[in-house]
């Protein structure tokens, strides 16, 4: 992804990562995401250009691929960034029916809060050393 203009949201995802891989894969397959609202796109972070996409933000490092290996980023159209479960969150909104309910609890703080901490254990997991569990 080399264009600097970003038309629809943009999921910067670890390609490397199974667990990340897999849930991009589903997210494309499920029907909602193909009638929402409007489009999304997914990029591995190894394909992407994250300088352009980190210039869509405001700079400064806020779109980096050490970042990207914690967690997914979701990029808005008006450079708005969302990390984690946040973009988890954004993602599910889009995806149109029962999933965008979902996605909406997700956005809680409250709610945000207590899955980040329940996937921590999955996360060390699927990436020991990004996330500082045991190898």
């Amino acid at each position: 992804m080399a264009d600097d203009v970003v038309r629809e949201p943009v999921l910067i995802f670890d390609g490397d990562c199974a667990l990340c891989t897999d849930w991009v894969a589903w997210a494309k397959r499920h029907p909602g995401a193909a009638r929402s609202a409007g489009g999304w796109e997914a990029v591995a972070y190894q394909f992407a250009d994250l300088n352009s996409l980190d210039d869509r933000v405001g700079g400064g490092g806020a779109v980096t691929a050490s970042r990207v290996q914690h967690g997914p980023l979701w990029l808005t159209p008006s450079g708005d960034l969302f990390g984690g479960v946040q973009a988890a969150a954004r993602l599910l909104m889009r995806s149109g029916s029962g999933w965008s309910y979902a996605g909406g609890l997700l956005a809680l703080p409250p709610v945000g809060l207590l899955v980040r901490s329940l996937a921590l254990p999955v996360m060390r997991r699927w990436h020991p050393t990004r996330t500082g569990g045991a190898p």
